[in-house]
C-alpha cells in the first residue's frame, strides 16, 4: 500500500497516510458522536459531540500510529531496514525492506505491535480512572473510556493466529521455529487465515440477516474479506517463494535463438521453429537491428491461410517489453524487478544466454519445480 499523503519521520521512520484514511476517521468520528456520546454522556450540544468524536478519532490514529511504530523499533533494534509507516483504514501497514532473515527477528516485530496496543489500552485506563477521580467530565471520562476498550480490542483482535494479522505471523514464527521449515509455516499460518476470513463474513451476514444492522454487518464482513483475500495472497506468495527458494535465474531459463523476421511465417517455421520447439526468438529487421522477440510455438495459432504472407516481426513482442538480467541472479529477486516485462534475458559477457517468461515461473510453481529438470540450455549464445 503507498501513501497518498506523507506527513513527515518520526525518530527516522517515513510516515505517511493512504485515503481511505480519511473515511475511516470520518466513520468513527461520526458514530461516537450520534451513536455512543450521546448516550454515555448526555447533556451536552452536538458541535461538542462532534468535536469529541474528531478528537477521539485522532487518538485512535495515534494509538494505531504507536503499534506500528513499535514494529518499525523493533526491527531497526534487529538490524532491518524500516522503508516507512502508512496508516489507512485497516489500522497501519509497517514496510520493512527485504526479509526478516529468522523465525526470532519475526516473532519479535510481530509480536510487539499487539503489546504495544494494550500497553496504550492500559494506560488510557488508568488514565480514565485518574480523571474520574478528579472529577472530569462526562464526555472526557466517555473518549478515554472508549479509547481504552479499543486499544485492547485491537491488541486482541491482532494477536489471532491468522495471517495477515500480527497473530499470524507470531504463529508463523513458532512454527517456523519449531518445525525449521518456513513455508510449511506460511501454509499453516495463510491456511488458518482463510478459515478466519470466510468465518468473518459468514458472521458478518449473520448479523445482518438476524438483527437488520446492514452498517456493522457489512463492515464486519468487509473486515473478513480482507483477512480472506490477505491470507490467500500469502498462501500464492508463499508457494513462488518455496519453489523459487536459492534458484538463479539461469536455472529457469529456456532456449534462445536469432533468425530474420522479415521472412514468411511458413519459411520461419520450417528453417527455426518446428526444430526448437519453446525456443525465444530475437528477429532481426533489414538493417540488422533486433526489431522484435518472439515465442516460436505462438505462431501456431496463425490462420495456416496466412503463413505466406506474414511475416514473424509481425506477431512479436516489442524489444521494450524485455529486460536484462545476469545467470546466477536469485530467481525471485530477477522476478519481482522485472514484473512489467514479459520477457527477462539471461546476459553474460554481452552474449545471450537464454530467457524467461512469466509462464516459465507460473509451471514451476504449478509442479512445485519439477520443469526445472526438463530445462535444456541453449547450444549457443546469441549476441
Amino acid at each position: 500500500m503507498k501513501d497518498t499523503v506523507r506527513l513527515g519521520r518520526i525518530a527516522g521512520v517515513r510516515v505517511g497516510v493512504h485515503w481511505s484514511l480519511v473515511v475511516m476517521v470520518v466513520l468513527v468520528a461520526v458514530g461516537l458522536a450520534d451513536n455512543r456520546f450521546s448516550y454515555d454522556a448526555p447533556g451536552y450540544s452536538g458541535a461538542t459531540y462532534a468535536v469529541a468524536g474528531v478528537l477521539t478519532a485522532v487518538g485512535l490514529l495515534v494509538g494505531v500510529l504507536l503499534h506500528e511504530f513499535g514494529h518499525a523499533v523493533v526491527a531497526r533494534w534487529r538490524g532491518l531496514s524500516v522503508d516507512g509507516i502508512t496508516l489507512s483504514w485497516m489500522g497501519g501497514v509497517t514496510r520493512i525492506e527485504g526479509d526478516t532473515g529468522s523465525a526470532l527477528n519475526e516473532l519479535m516485530i510481530s509480536g510487539i505491535g499487539p503489546l504495544t496496543s494494550a500497553a496504550v489500552g492500559g494506560l488510557l485506563y488508568v488514565s480514565r480512572v485518574i480523571a474520574s477521580h478528579a472529577g472530569a467530565g462526562s464526555l472526557i471520562l466517555a473518549a478515554l473510556g472508549w479509547l481504552a476498550w479499543i486499544n485492547l480490542v485491537l491488541a486482541a483482535f491482532n494477536l489471532l493466529p491468522a495471517s495477515p494479522l500480527d497473530g499470524g505471523r507470531v504463529l508463523h514464527s513458532v512454527v517456523w521455529m519449531i518445525g525449521r521449515n518456513r513455508w510449511r509455516a506460511t501454509r499453516v499460518a495463510a491456511g488458518i487465515g482463510v478459515l478466519l476470513g470466510g468465518a468473518i463474513i459468514v458472521i458478518g451476514l449473520i448479523v445482518t440477516e438476524r438483527t437488520g444492522d446492514l452498517y456493522n454487518g457489512v463492515l464486519v464482513g468487509f473486515i473478513g474479506w480482507w483477512i480472506l483475500t490477505s491470507a490467500r495472497y500469502e498462501l500464492g506468495s508463499g508457494a513462488v517463494h518455496e519453489v523459487l527458494d536459492g534458484v538463479r535465474i539461469a536455472d529457469v531459463m529456456r532456449p534462445v535463438g536469432e533468425a530474420p523476421g522479415w521472412i514468411t511465417v511458413r519459411a520461419f517455421a520450417e528453417q527455426y521453429a518446428s526444430r526448437r520447439p519453446g525456443w525465444v526468438w530475437l528477429l532481426r529487421e533489414w538493417s540488422g537491428d533486433y526489431g522484435g522477440v518472439l515465442v516460436g510455438d505462438t505462431l501456431a495459432a496463425v490462420p495456416y491461410p496466412n503463413w505466406d504472407m506474414s511475416r514473424p516481426l509481425d506477431f512479436a513482442l516489442p524489444m521494450a517489453s524485455s529486460t536484462g538480467a545476469s545467470p546466477d541472479e536469485d530467481a525471485l529477486e530477477v522476478m519481482a524487478r522485472t514484473a512489467n516485462q514479459q520477457v527477462v534475458f539471461v546476459i553474460s559477457d554481452g552474449q545471450t544466454l537464454g530467457a524467461v517468461l512469466p509462464h516459465d515461473i507460473e509451471a514451476l510453481v504449478r509442479t512445485k519445480g519439477r520443469t526445472l529438470r526438463s530445462r535444456r540450455p541453449a547450444q549457443r549464445p546469441v549476441g
